[in-house]
């Protein structure tokens, strides 16, 4: 019996089934959308039938699911994955509070299943990475600088309240019908952009063509100047169609005297402003200090750019020669562009291939009411200190643990106590049974 026990144990599938219920009943899960690093994601319906996504927090690196509860792998992670969950539970919640119509938004935070999750918004759309396979009609020129204009607003909006995304890339990137773009997936966030010597969580994300080399240790200083990396590589992919060379790499030929394996936007021949595609590449600089400081920074430059013309797709026509480009502009412009154009370095080509992958397709449904975003907890009741509540909830925790324990000894108790029961009552019967076979065999002797 113990070895089915086992066996079923370890292959339970770590993703919740369709029909789970969450919150009493308040969601439904439909179906799994996506794993990453730190979480699961699902699409479900909440009480009043209306589609919300799930996002689980589940390290699956050091954790699984055992009877329908996340459990560490080993009880060396247990304090690791106790961590993970309070920094899941400390981000998720100031998500919450983020007003913005360009980041996915928030309803609810909670725990269940001996983790969290957050309930925000379904936000019917495809990925950037996706449409570039699918529809790259829809990518013009002209719609890649208004993407990277709400793109840089929106992280502007996350970096004002000292957090970094940390994870952008093309497919955390979803445009509607009506081509509103909506900033997702703040599973690898954390707080505090402005120390940017904080030690994060030895659990990170990283994707390599996408993340600056400081997002690959612990200890290095990650700033909003990290995200606007991962900004440039995103739309670097936009623009060429494949993703920038690993930065890793990069750092590497640097250090080792050889070039710098990337090549810049602005050396090419792009149907774009030369202002546009140079801001890209400043952003996209090995060196922290060589990059836009800040959001607004690279808005500000933006700005001074000229619109392009319209062009289907992103296999840009070439563009008039750069150096007769730069003469015919205002002598301000010029000198910015050149001064963009400096700080970029020139190379071999990059190999990295793009990938494709689409949200699904969910039936339509009703508009929704706006609803006002609350920290609430899952009882439904607001929250007002968000590190008094998570203090609550571990003492909760130990109370709960303690109370089990407790309910486990008892029943220990009881059981022995029954068997010792049983035991005295079967002597006393056989004793009495011994005793009488005794006297009757005195009876026939006598």
């Amino acid at each position: 019996m113990q070895n089915n026990i086992t066996f079923l144990e370890e292959h339970e599938t770590d993703e919740l089934t369709s029909g789970s219920t969450l919150l009493y009943g308040q969601y439904t899960i439909e179906r799994h959308l996506i794993d990453g690093g730190f979480g699961v994601t699902y699409l479900a319906r909440d009480s009043l039938h209306r589609h919300v996504v799930i996002k689980e927090c589940f390290p699956s690196s050091i954790c699984r699911r055992i009877n329908g509860e996340v459990r560490p792998r080993k009880s060396s992670y247990q304090e690791q994955y106790q961590s993970v969950i309070r920094n899941f539970l400390r981000e998720a919640l100031r998500l919450a509070k983020f007003e913005h119509p360009n980041i996915v938004k928030v309803h609810q935070v909670f725990q269940e299943n001996n983790t969290a999750y957050i309930a925000m918004d379904f936000v019917d759309g495809m990925d950037l990475l996706s449409m570039m396979d699918i529809d790259p009609g829809r990518l013009t020129n002209t719609m890649l600088q208004t993407l990277l204009d709400d793109t840089l607003t929106a992280l502007e909006h996350v970096h004002e309240y000292g957090m970094l995304h940390r994870d952008i890339s093309p497919d955390n990137l979803l445009l509607d019908a009506q081509n509103n773009l909506t900033l997702i997936d703040f599973g690898a966030a954390r707080e505090d952009a402005s120390n940017p010597k904080r030690v994060l969580s030895t659990v990170l994300s990283v994707k390599d063509g996408y993340s600056p080399h400081e997002f690959y240790y612990t200890d290095s200083s990650h700033e909003p100047s990290s995200d606007l990396y991962s900004v440039g590589a995103t739309f670097y992919h936009l623009i060429a169609g494949y993703a920038p060379p690993d930065c890793q790499k990069r750092l590497a030929a640097l250090s080792s005297g050889q070039p710098d394996p990337y090549k810049p936007l602005a050396s090419g021949s792009w149907a774009f402003d030369k202002a546009f595609l140079a801001s890209i590449d400043k952003a996209l600089s090995v060196s922290q200090e060589k990059r836009f400081q800040c959001a607004r920074e690279w808005l500000d430059v933006l700005e001074t750019c000229e619109a392009a013309p319209v062009q289907q797709g992103y296999s840009a026509a070439p563009a008039p020669d750069s150096e007769t480009q730069i003469n015919d502009l205002e002598p301000s412009v010029a000198e910015a562009i050149s001064s963009l154009v400096e700080d970029t370095n020139s190379s071999l080509e990059p190999v990295l291939a793009p990938r494709a992958w689409q949200h699904p397709k969910v039936p339509d449904e009703p508009e929704q009411d706006d609803q006002p975003n609350r920290l609430v907890d899952m009882f439904g009741c607001p929250i007002d200190d968000v590190d008094a509540w998570l203090r609550e909830q571990d003492k909760l925790s130990k109370r709960q643990r303690a109370a089990a324990r407790q309910l486990t000894r008892k029943v220990e108790k009881d059981r022995s106590d029954k068997s010792a029961g049983t035991g005295f009552i079967l002597s006393r019967v056989l004793g009495a049974l011994v005793k009488r076979r005794r006297h009757s065999a005195e009876k026939v002797k006598t």
